[in-house]
């Protein structure tokens, strides 16, 4: 019995935090948002030289040719567009 009551005290607990922090308008900006970027964010990601550049890193990872992609990257304002819109884009497609 006191299993039963400890169990639904949490599920009405959890419940209850859930409802409140989800919100409607909230939800409904995020899906617009995410609309209105998502053309942007494709044409950021559709750079062949970012592309090259990133595999060149991914791939070297620790080598000196994936160290100069890495810095070529990190330096370039392109370059930090390109690894925050792949980050974003990783993100859509997780959830």
């Amino acid at each position: 019995m006191k299993n039963i009551l400890l169990f639904t005290a949490t599920i009405a607990l959890s419940t209850y935090t859930f409802a409140g922090n989800v919100s409607p308008d909230e939800n409904m900006k995020a899906t617009h948002d995410q609309s209105k970027g998502k053309g942007s964010l494709e044409n950021i990601l559709n750079n062949d030289e970012m592309k090259r550049l990133h595999k060149r890193m991914t791939r070297y990872s620790m080598s000196e040719p994936g160290m100069e992609a890495r810095v070529e990257m990190i330096t370039t304002e392109v370059g930090r567009a390109y690894h925050k819109a792949l980050e974003k884009a990783e993100k859509n497609t997780a959830g």
